[in-house]
């Protein structure tokens, strides 16, 4: 029973990274946004893709984290 502890949080872990590999391929990569109509508009567009795609890898750092650090108290038995 010990291992399907640590199977199931790597096994969580792997299902977060793809999904949010998936997000960033599906959804922030095709993003077009068009303001100006010139080339300023791709400029506009990589910052806001940057920008979301930093913030995603951030929150996702986050959570593993926060998973990695619970998963630990439970198996150290910390109160």
């Amino acid at each position: 029973m010990e291992t399907i502890g640590i199977f199931g949080l790597v096994f969580v872990m792997w299902l977060m990274i793809l999904v949010v590999s998936f997000f960033l391929i599906v959804v922030v990569a095709p993003l077009h946004i068009s303001i100006f109509h010139n080339m300023t508009d791709r400029y506009i567009t990589s910052a806001i893709q940057a920008i979301f795609a930093i913030g995603i890898v951030i929150a996702l750092i986050s959570l593993l984290g926060k998973m990695k650090g619970r998963y630990l108290k439970n198996k150290l038995n910390f109160p």
